[in-house]
């Protein structure tokens, strides 16, 4: 069986990786106190816990999302992914470190977020 390896960079959490709502834009400089409350609060609004990302590096909004903990067969079962050893939806998006999971068909593969 083949796996595939799914690298993201850090910096990709912020802009990439967050659930499809969309959230305006911070209006403050980057890196300001302004910025980050702007972000805490669209995360907020949008049912969200903003956080550290791993390694302290940045912020990121957290989401539960709505099937988490559910039972699934393939990734679209999800909102974010199915989990292979469990095979139940992840219970936060984005998932941080080495997962295996569920895509399409019940195939397997090892997505890592760094």
């Amino acid at each position: 069986m083949r796996i595939t390896k799914l690298l993201l960079a850090g910096g990709l959490v912020l802009g990439g990786c967050m659930p499809s709502s969309k959230a305006p834009e911070p209006t403050a400089p980057p890196g300001t106190a302004a910025f980050f409350e702007q972000q805490r609060a669209n995360c907020a609004a949008r049912g969200g816990t903003f956080g550290n990302a791993p390694g302290d590096a940045s912020k990121i909004c957290f989401i539960t999302p709505k099937d988490a903990n559910q039972a699934c067969r393939q990734g679209s079962d999800c909102e974010g992914h199915c989990l292979a050893r469990s095979q139940t939806c992840a219970p936060v998006t984005p998932l941080f470190g080495c997962h295996e999971v569920l895509l399409s068909g019940g195939r397997r593969a090892t997505v890592c977020l760094d």
